[in-house]
């Protein structure tokens, strides 16, 4: 597909336009220099310019070393919007990982850290949350760590350079309270954290077939540190703590527990970037280009392929072979509560009511209990985690790397409640006090309830929701 404007053009009065840059989701990156003679970054906002536009406002007159400017909106005569941003010559942070698949090296990787930790700091004490962090949004130039597309809301992207939904953040980088809604700047720390295990490793903490494989183990699993120095190991596990309540309050905090580490101050003191990264761009690692692309930056145009790709999978296979579950698969897991499970648990003890009574008088004892086993078994098996309790409340079981029971699984899950029975409801109760929401037979057969997503009536949804 062309560009829109070529070499020469001059869609907004007083730019003329050099080169196009690439492509994103809302519109095209153009090089363009002023009538006076200064090189800017002008952002075309083909599509969907609403969204693009709202947070500009709140970022337009930031001043920050580590922030790339935002200088102006302005209008073609036709009435289309255009940003107009901050020239950056020099390679974005994802050109330099592509360009040394290992990893940046501790050095590199704290001087970036430390750019982006003060960049942050100045958009959070103002209120402003980043909302999408990653590797292309961060950019050097002159000395100076800057970060690009602060305050906008940008697609999640199901690899960490492509493929788009509607949501917020990349899904590589994205904390995992994302999916319920909650944008504090303890999502900017998880993101951190990702960028810096990437840094050190060459790769990011959490990879998968599909997106919502990605998302699973952002939910469930903890980052493999195993072989990192301190202090990264201990940052980068509570960065990407899953509550954010047990993360580091600001960046500021976790910049200072990084440089708390005498070899940490040491290695960062003695790091030169001039040496390390002036000659980037001209190594052929990046060409010199406007880096921004929403408001504040970030790089947009072909991207790189992938260092290690993905083993080939379905987009709603697990790598087990298993179906994810629907919630997975579109990234909207929220668990499902104590109090909710017990209403699911009260309708199904009212279904199998009858049936167990006529049960326990062919089979005395035991009869009521193979019942209910019989009825978990099957309809947790083949029925999408529900049973009748469990649809009627929307609410469903699952397993905790996202995919859907099969019949060996929800036996499993259903001799483990007998467990929970026999502490005397202590068990289930835990399900209040767990952070997942686990009863302690969800802890045994590594098992979660999440909400449905579909096939739930109207008036639980909107209770759900």
């Amino acid at each position: 597909m062309a560009f829109t404007f070529k070499h020469g053009d001059r869609p907004v009065e007083g730019y003329t336009i050099q080169r196009a840059v690439g492509r994103g989701g809302f519109g095209e990156v153009y090089y363009a220099v002023s009538d006076g003679g200064k090189d800017v970054a002008l952002k075309y906002l083909r599509d969907n310019p609403e969204v693009e536009l709202r947070g500009v406002e709140a970022c337009m007159n930031l001043k920050n070393p580590h922030l790339i400017s935002i200088y102006d909106v302005r209008k073609s005569a036709a009435g289309e919007p255009f940003i107009v941003m901050e020239y950056v010559s020099g390679p974005s942070l994802r050109d330099l990982l592509t360009a040394e698949p290992g990893g940046l090296g501790s050095a590199k990787a704290l001087f970036f850290l430390k750019g982006m930790c003060e960049g942050l700091s100045y958009l959070h004490d103002r209120g402003i949350v980043h909302r999408d962090l990653k590797p292309g949004n961060i950019f050097y130039d002159d000395g100076y760590v800057k970060i690009g597309d602060y305050g906008l809301s940008k697609f999640m992207s199901v690899s960490r350079h492509s493929a788009h939904t509607s949501s917020v953040g990349t899904v590589h980088y994205m904390a995992p309270e994302v999916g319920s809604g909650n944008y504090s700047r303890a999502i900017d720390v998880y993101a951190v954290g990702v960028m810096l295990f990437e840094m050190l490793t060459g790769r990011v903490p959490f990879e998968g077939a599909s997106m919502g494989e990605v998302l699973m183990k952002h939910l469930t699993q903890a980052p493999n540190v195993d072989g990192l120095p301190e202090p990264f190991a201990r940052v980068i596990g509570k960065a990407l703590e899953k509550d954010p309540q047990h993360r580091y309050a600001t960046v500021d905090d976790l910049m200072t527990d990084v440089l708390g580490a005498e070899a940490a101050r040491s290695s960062l003191s003695v790091f030169n970037p001039e040496l390390s990264l002036s000659g980037a761009a001209a190594r052929g690692i990046s060409d010199p280009r406007p880096g921004p692309v929403g408001a504040g930056g970030g790089a947009f145009g072909p991207p790189p392929p992938p260092r290690t790709p993905p083993p080939a999978a379905a987009p709603y296979i697990a790598a087990s072979g298993k179906p994810l579950a629907p919630e997975v698969s579109t990234g909207r897991v929220r668990y499902a509560g104590f109090w909710i499970r017990t209403g699911a648990v009260i309708i199904d003890s009212i279904v199998l009511l009858l049936p167990t009574a006529l049960a326990q008088m062919m089979l005395p004892v035991l009869g009521g209990v193979i019942l209910s086993v019989v009825y978990e078994v099957w309809l947790l098996g083949s029925w999408r985690g529900q049973t009748v309790g469990k649809r009627a409340c929307g609410i469903r079981v699952i397993n905790a790397d996202g995919t859907m029971l099969d019949s060996g699984d929800a036996l499993r899950r259903t001799l483990a409640s007998f467990l929970s029975t026999f502490t005397l409801g202590i068990g289930y109760v835990m399900a209040a006090f767990d952070d997942r929401k686990r009863a302690l037979h969800d802890r045994i057969a590594n098992t979660l309830h999440i909400y449905a997503d579909e096939d739930v009536p109207g008036r639980v949804r909107r209770a759900a929701a």
